[in-house]
């Protein structure tokens, strides 16, 4: 059997060429493989963290989209930070069958239900609400801005109104799981109308709406806290209940369906916002910041650090990324909820708000999701620093918008540039020399 074991001077002799070997070696040598890499002497890698020279302001956020929200808030709400808010928004009722009304239907009554699951506010406040008819068209394929004056298209007198006290019902698991309902009776002119409108006017939807545009519904300022009420399209709608010579309780719907028109509306008071000295302007920094939906607040970044990147062929960027901090304090986000995530956009030389390179790869890629451990919402921009760098990109200012500007009241205020824990650019870059 061969012996296992190797003979100590054996063991001396690889000790000793180990030895020579390693000596050889400078721990640490950068110089390792640079000639591997054509016109190039040396390369290394560095972090690089700038939060001194960034600017952030808070604006107005002008010419939303407000066409097709995924909820209409309606309702006045005195947020203790962003001051008022009023909520109103236009549809159109459509026919989903042709009435069966004879010469003899009498009308007994005319009812508008909305449904709502969502509350934002306070839900002790009354609520007042007024219906008008729509003397003006709605388009279904128009773009419609929050500059445009909605309640121009209605008619001047209310033809209902409805005082209530927003409901919100929850399970165990402390979720809505019951659709809430207001009611409003309705002009019984208008019910006439309609029970008296020839079959041939009803014989298409956009026959119909010729005669019937729709309605607007608005809510009465309120002095108190008060509330704003997610609307669902789905399940609202107006009720015509009517009797003929032979029958009784008779019933037919014209619903808000997924091919109607349908415009939210917001005005916003921000006289008693914790803000307004330092609104719409870019000389005066606050240490906060604010974000707000419905047409409300954007903010704006200015990273002018950025400019000195330009050019800088030798760098090869690993990872570009902005860090904002939500004031989870001042946020009472507990109360009001915080948006779940945020958009970061520039403005190109058309003045157009564009997504930065980085979006198109994939929202996780992207960022902007909130991370309730840090209380913040970053971003990659690297694909955009890099075109900053060859120059594609000029601008080096950022807007920060609600991901949902007209279908979410939520709002959040961040910490600003100059607060103890300011936005901060984070780039991983790697340099050859």
């Amino acid at each position: 059997m061969k012996n296992r074991y190797i003979a100590a001077p054996t063991l001396v002799w690889v000790f000793m060429i180990v030895s020579f070997l390693l000596a050889g070696c400078d721990y640490g040598d950068e110089s390792l493989g640079k000639n591997l890499i054509p016109g190039s002497y040396s390369v290394y890698s560095r972090n690089h963290t700038d939060s001194l020279s960034i600017q952030s302001f808070t604006f107005t956020d002008e010419k939303i989209r407000v066409d097709h929200p995924a909820y209409n808030y309606v309702g006045s709400f005195n947020d203790p930070l962003f001051g008022r808010t009023d909520g109103s928004f236009a549809a159109q009722f459509r026919l989903a069958s042709n009435p069966d009304y004879d010469p003899t239907s009498q009308l007994d009554s005319l009812v508008l239900r909305l449904s709502y699951k969502r509350i934002y506010g306070d839900t002790a406040t009354v609520q007042t609400l007024k219906v008008y008819e729509l003397a003006g068209d709605m388009d279904y394929e128009a773009k419609y801005l929050s500059s445009f004056q909605l309640k121009s298209l209605a008619a001047p007198s209310p033809i209902g109104s409805a005082s209530f006290i927003p409901k919100f019902r929850t399970d165990s698991a402390q979720t809505d799981t019951t659709i809430q309902y207001i009611r409003f009776k309705l002009d019984p002119a208008l019910g006439n109308r309609l029970l008296k409108l020839d079959s041939l006017k009803m014989i298409s939807n956009e026959e119909f709406l010729k005669y019937f545009k729709g309605l607007y519904v608005e809510a009465a300022p309120s002095g108190r806290k008060g509330t704003l009420v997610g609307l669902s399209a789905a399940g609202s709608g107006i009720g015509l209940y009517y009797h003929t010579a032979t029958k009784d309780s008779l019933f037919f719907s014209y619903n808000v369906s997924s091919n109607s028109a349908n415009v939210a509306a917001f005005s916003h008071d921000y006289s008693k916002s914790i803000f307004r000295p330092y609104l719409n302007q870019e000389l005066i920094e606050d240490t906060l910041v604010f974000v707000q939906p419905t047409g409300g607040t954007k903010v704006k970044i200015n990273i002018p650090s950025l400019n000195k990147w330009k050019d800088s062929t030798q760098y090869v960027i690993s990872k570009a990324s902005l860090v904002f901090f939500a004031d989870t304090l001042v946020s009472d986000f507990r109360r009001y909820q915080i948006p779940y995530s945020l958009y970061l956009k520039f403005m190109d030389s058309t003045g157009t708000e564009v997504f930065p390179k980085d979006s198109n790869l994939s929202s996780s890629y992207y960022g902007g999701y909130y991370d309730a451990t840090s209380a913040s919402y970053s971003f990659n921009i690297t694909r955009h620093l890099e075109q900053i760098i060859k120059r594609e990109v000029e601008t080096t200012s950022f807007f920060l918008v609600p991901s949902d500007r007209h279908g979410s009241p939520y709002r959040v205020v961040l910490k600003g540039a100059k607060s103890s824990k300011p936005m901060r650019l984070i780039i991983k870059y790697s340099r050859y020399q």
